[in-house]
């Protein structure tokens, strides 16, 4: 125990990356909530609307928490400076750094929001199925996704002719890439906004489609 730094521990602890996989995992748990709902008078449309506002208030309490933590434990306490995409990325775009601050808590909260909506899509898609079907899909859904994306980063890392392409382009137009600086964050918030108003309009058509099963 002479080596334990409770500095270095902090540092390392993954605080605000935990509150984005807890808002991923209850975002696709819906059906039985949604079954007991319903059964009992709840429209779709008010129970689409509450888990809605329930998702925001959780992540606005959590967004708050995560970088009241970075700015008030992480920087202070134990020195860090880039304690998420945003610090590591984009804050030294802004010379100013309140300017910095706000757009960081904007940032981290569409994240929170993208992987919230996400996890709703996952959740209500699977719930359309039956329990041996969603156990075949998250079965194959995972291998499918490994070789794909092992196809793509092969691709991207042994041709190089793929660094001129449109796809490597527009990723790099994406996340604000820039050869000197500090990345543009105004690209990558403006595609998260996007996503989510897409990935929402998702899952309210999703929503419309449950029915009640017998299982």
């Amino acid at each position: 125990m002479s080596d334990y730094s409770l500095a270095e521990q902090m540092r390392g602890t993954w605080v605000t990356a935990a509150f984005g996989v807890y808002m991923f995992a209850i975002s696709t748990l819906s059906y039985e909530n949604f079954k007991f709902l319903i059964q009992n008078g709840i429209s779709r449309q008010t129970f689409f609307n509450s888990q809605i506002v329930v998702n925001g208030l959780l992540i606005l309490i959590g967004n708050t928490f995560n970088v009241a933590y970075q700015y008030l434990v992480l920087m202070p306490l134990v020195h860090a400076r880039n304690t998420n995409i945003f610090m590591s990325s984009y804050a030294g775009y802004f010379h100013n750094s309140i300017v910095a601050f706000l757009f960081n808590f904007i940032f981290s909260g569409l994240l929170l929001v993208v992987g919230a909506l996400a996890g709703m899509v996952i959740g209500n898609f699977l719930t359309l199925f039956s329990k041996f079907i969603q156990r075949i899909i998250l079965i194959v859904t995972p291998i499918v996704g490994y070789i794909t994306l092992m196809y793509a980063a092969s691709r991207v890392i042994l041709h190089h002719d793929f660094e001129m392409t449109w796809v490597a382009n527009f990723a790099k137009f994406v996340l604000g890439y820039r050869s000197t600086g500090s990345y543009d964050p105004f690209p990558m918030i403006v595609a998260m906004v996007v996503v989510s108003a897409i990935m929402l309009l998702i899952v309210r058509y999703l929503f419309s489609k449950k029915q009640l099963k017998r299982e």
